[in-house]
């Protein structure tokens, strides 16, 4: 029993080296085909000052897996802080996403990826969502 760690843990290992599992990441290039979600349906909320896509209930934009979206916000200055919730269906129930699934890209080439009027976001996974997005002042 004391080698059954050692021995899985090799055997990780050679289907690494092999090529099982160890591929590069799909998601080479976060700059290219940027998709563009409008400010139709945003507001800023009256009791946190935070601009958001849409309310709770939706209907949410659609956030494609290993896709860049430029999000366009009426905060009115860049954000200090970015939030993204996703679904899996347009009115479906939300979840607080962090790691690749909501990576804020701070450039994409000279364009800047967080202004006063959008956000660049990556989907670095290859699952699409519906997401609502909270841009905190």
């Amino acid at each position: 029993m004391a080698l059954t760690r050692p021995l899985a843990a090799l055997a990780c290992v050679a289907a690494c080296a092999l090529g099982a599992g160890c591929a590069s990441s799909p998601d080479a290039d976060a700059c290219s085909g940027i998709v563009d979600i409008g400010c139709d349906g945003g507001f800023v909320d009256d009791a946190s000052g935070a601009w958001v896509s849409g309310p709770w209930a939706g209907p949410h934009p659609a956030y494609p897996g290993l896709t860049t979206v430029r999000v366009c916000h009426g905060l009115g200055r860049a954000p200090n802080s970015v939030e993204v919730y996703a679904a899996f269906s347009p009115t479906g129930n939300l979840a607080q996403q962090i790691g690749n699934v909501a990576t804020v890209l701070p450039a994409c080439g000279a364009e800047p990826g967080v202004t006063a009027r959008h956000v660049l976001l990556r989907n670095g996974q290859a699952q699409d969502f519906y997401a609502r997005f909270v841009f905190r002042p």
